[in-house]
């Protein structure tokens, strides 16, 4: 209890003067005995008790009314925490929830007028740290109340989902930054279902240990806080209970696209292209002709009506195929008035590719039909450069059906075609045979064109891969070849400008963004390529023989692979045919082991992952993250950026020497989508708010030195200049608004007067996650669970809050019920002196003459 008139609880002293008339002026009288005395003896004697009591409450309601007024004058505060001095700056800590969830209805609007209220009521001397849950790890900047509604005016709430664990112990570590000794923390959400989930189950077992549950991690947090002295208060503020939104339990209506998704993945120039789009109708009632829109950009490039069944899903396709090269980004969106708006509109990147370069690298060359190593391999990426059919008489035919059956392809760049396919066949691969001999000197040109001819030009050379030998292969096929071509020289120095004579070829090329595609023979020296170091798995012995009665066969991968779940399953493997007599065997580091055992894919730390084993569990083929130079790239895996697949490791040949593969149906789609996939792994075409982008350069860049510069066009419209070099990836960070970003490459040239300008853009999107868009309550056992871990106060409007604070910051005033104590006193004191020791005295009279008698 404290006081705000200390002086005046001094006055309560002033009982003593009650007390003193009492004792100093007791009456005084001499006793007389006479003869009928006696008779009056035991009356006196029962009634001398009573008259002394009633004179002792007497005393005591005299000395409390002194008491009782000095009290009421002091103003004494009782408060059940640790009160803090009405004028003792307070450190604040508010946490916020900016996620999507936050703009259904009004809940932006509730959570930024209770916290403007909130800071009204402060303390000028209280400091205010404000922390979005969308950036929790940027600095958190400590400043006054002012401060503090200039960024609540600036704050979007079109974020991810909130990781409440983390947030909350984001402000945990902000306390203990603060200033002030007395802290506060202030939750602000509407405590969605998918808030205090069991969404994070595996990263808590990853810090926790197995089993590890939100409350556990509670429990820690709040061990952490009670470290902490004075131990801060912990509030919530819930925006998400409100006479607006009357269904609790089933949640908000709403209608969202909740997907977008596109066939194939690596999209090439006048290719068909499938863009499907699920749209999901959140609510109990049906939903009926909604407009939903297709959209390349932000153009509207066609419409149609969709219908939705309550609680229900609706898929829509849409066949389009792009003339030009580059990125942009497709996407769908529906006209519906519902209680979430943002999320009525998906968009996804794609990159527009040309045809793909690779080059094969023979090393079993041959000049008879498919009897070189590569021959198989080459007809499986480039089909229809070996096909014998007049191209021009397909084509009439397709058309003249699609025209019979009205179906219409609409192309990227707004014109219409009616065709089933494009207007004309092309190979998705510009695949070029080269001999291990030539590899290291066709290599040198392509560093060489790269440093003179792309830089001066400022175009990009297309071409077929037969007549442009300067060309950047996206992936490198060696097959069959015995050393890695182009190792490390002991007697040469590594050369800074990456030409040969540097610390590895191949090193050297993966860097710079290249893919590699190995497959096993006879002529491979496992020694060597072990040497080299870049292989997911080290080669091991040759086990098997050509006439190997019992061949083993191939388990389907089926949905384990992204790239081949197209081939089938258990029952319907494209697989069930192929049989290997021989095969490398090869094994796998630690971590890759691990990650096998435990069904994961891998680590970014160079764990690799088996992509295909036979029946007996023997890995036939392997991929493995790229080995980036240079932290940037590091950095974005810890953010949650891309893991890019680098090398990928047949232990079989690609020709018919150990098994039956490249003559069976699954052959072909099984390595043309295995190329897709390597080419679409650096793309990262959705990403959440504050993920980090990964951008690599154009190929014209790889091989070039000097600077570049990367412009970026931000969803807000403003521009960005980031300079860079051609050695590494850009890693952007600032991506916590939702949209299209947009980044072109320039080359920097001090020689020239102007800068060359690149051709090719690369796009990359923001989205929130669907089930943000799930407008439903956490269940209230849990959040009382939670808050009972926590020691935390949940409030549902601001009032309430901030009555509470100013209840635990000074304290309640109980002047007013002392007051009445008083009064009830003064009364009791009249009264009893009236009608109690009156009373006494006539009983006394009434007795005496009956005793008499």
């Amino acid at each position: 209890m404290t006081f705000l008139n200390a002086v005046m609880a001094l006055g309560a002293a002033a009982f003593v003067v009650p007390l003193a008339i009492h004792l100093l002026f007791r009456s005084r009288y001499r006793s007389l005995d006479w003869g009928a005395m006696f008779l009056l003896q035991d009356v006196m004697r029962v009634n001398r008790r009573r008259m002394q009591w009633h004179q002792w409450v007497l005393l005591a309601i005299r000395c409390a009314i002194p008491i009782l007024l000095a009290l009421a004058m002091a103003r004494p505060l009782i408060s059940s925490v640790q009160s803090v001095a009405g004028e003792q700056p307070v450190s604040w800590v508010l946490l916020i929830d900016d996620s999507r969830s936050m703009s259904a209805g009004n809940r932006s609007t509730r959570a930024i007028a209770g916290m403007t209220r909130l800071l009204d009521s402060m303390s000028h001397g209280d400091e205010v740290m404000i922390i979005p849950s969308s950036r929790l790890a940027a600095p958190v900047s400590i400043g006054s109340a002012d401060d503090a509604r200039s960024r609540l005016r600036q704050m979007r709430f079109d974020s991810s989902r909130m990781n409440f664990t983390a947030a909350v112990q984001s402000a945990v570590q902000a306390c203990r930054q603060a200033s002030h000794p007395f802290r506060r923390i202030v939750v602000v959400s509407d405590f969605q279902e998918n808030v205090l989930g069991e969404s994070n189950a595996s990263r808590r077992e990853e810090v926790y240990g197995s089993g590890a549950s939100l409350l556990t991690e509670l429990d820690s947090i709040s061990d952490r806080l009670g470290r902490i002295d004075p131990t801060p208060q912990v509030d919530f503020l819930d925006v998400g209970l409100s006479t607006d939104e009357p269904d609790v339990e089933t949640g908000l209506a709403n209608v969202l696209v909740k997907s977008i998704r596109i066939d194939p993945p690596a999209v090439l120039v006048d290719q068909t292209v499938t863009v499907v789009a699920t749209i999901q109708n959140d609510s109990d009632v049906p939903v009926s002709g909604v407009r939903a829109s297709w959209l390349v950009g932000n153009r509207v490039m066609e419409t149609e009506v969709v219908s939705i069944d309550p609680r229900g899903t609706s898929e829509l396709a849409w066949r389009t195929s792009f003339s030009k090269p580059g990125g942009t980004s497709v996407g769908l969106a529906v006209e519906h008035t519902d209680a979430l708006m943002a999320d009525n509109r998906r968009m996804r990147a794609l990159q527009v590719r040309r045809p793909v370069h690779v080059w094969l690298v023979d090393g079993d060359w041959s000049d008879e039909p498919l009897q070189s190593e590569t021959d198989f391999l080459k007809v499986a990426l480039s089909p229809f450069a070996f096909g014998a059919i007049d191209a021009g008489e397909r084509q009439s035919t397709r058309r003249q059906r699609a025209i019979r059956r009205g179906t219409p392809i609409v192309r990227g760049d707004g014109r219409s075609v009616v065709d089933r396919e494009v207007s004309h066949r092309r190979d998705l691969v510009a695949a070029k045979v080269i001999r291990p001999g030539e590899f290291v000197s066709l290599w040198q040109r392509v560093l060489d064109s790269g440093r003179q001819d792309v830089g001066a030009t400022g175009q990009e050379n297309v071409g077929d891969a037969e007549s442009n030998d300067e060309e950047f292969p996206e992936l490198i096929v060696f097959a069959n070849v015995k050393s890695p071509p182009g190792t490390r020289r002991s007697e040469s120095p590594a050369a800074k400008d990456g030409s040969v004579e540097g610390t590895g070829v191949l090193g050297r090329y993966l860097a710079m963004g290249g893919r590699v595609l190995f497959f096993d023979g006879d002529n491979v020296d496992a020694e060597a390529w072990n040497s080299e170091g870049f292989l997911p798995a080290r080669l091991d012995e040759v086990v098997g023989s050509p006439q190997e009665t019992k061949p083993m066969r191939i388990e389907p991968p089926g949905a384990r692979v992204n790239a081949w779940r197209l081939l089938g399953g258990e029952q319907d493997s494209l697989f069930d045919t192929v049989r290997v007599f021989r095969y490398r065997s090869i094994k796998l580091g630690e971590a890759s082991e691990a990650s096998e055992a435990s069904g994961t894919s891998g680590t970014s730390g160079g764990a690799s992952t088996v992509m295909l084993r036979s029946q007996s569990g023997q890995p036939l083929v392997v991929s493995g993250w790229n080995r980036f130079t240079g932290g940037t790239t590091q950095d974005a895996l810890a953010h949650g950026g891309i893991r890019r697949v680098g090398v990928v490791q047949f232990a079989l040949p690609c020709d018919t020497a150990w098994s039956n593969l490249p003559l069976r149906p699954v052959f072909l789609p099984m390595v043309q989508q295995l190329v897709l996939d390597l080419l679409a792994s650096d793309q990262q075409p959705t990403v959440r708010p504050g993920t980090a982008m990964v951008v690599f350069p154009d190929a014209r860049f790889r091989t070039g030195s000097g600077d570049w510069e990367w412009e970026v066009s931000r969803p807000d419209g403003k521009t960005q200049a980031i300079v860079g070099n051609s050695s590494s990836s850009l890693v952007y960070g600032d991506t916590h608004r939702v949209g299209a970003y947009r980044f072109v490459a320039n080359r920097l040239d001090d020689s020239e007067a102007e800068r060359d300008r690149g051709t090719g853009a690369q796009v990359r999107v923001v989205e929130v996650e669907a089930s943000e868009s799930v407008l439903r309550r956490a269940n209230e056992d849990r959040l009382d669970e939670c808050e009972e871990r926590l020691g935390a106060r949940r409030y549902q409007d601001a009032e309430a809050l901030i009555g509470a604070v100013r209840r635990d910051r000074f304290g309640t005033e109980v002047w007013r019920p002392l007051l009445w104590l008083l009064l009830v006193m003064l009364a009791a004191e009249v009264l009893w002196q009236q009608f109690g020791v009156t009373r006494s005295v006539g009983r006394v009279s009434r007795v005496g003459p009956e005793a008499a008698s």
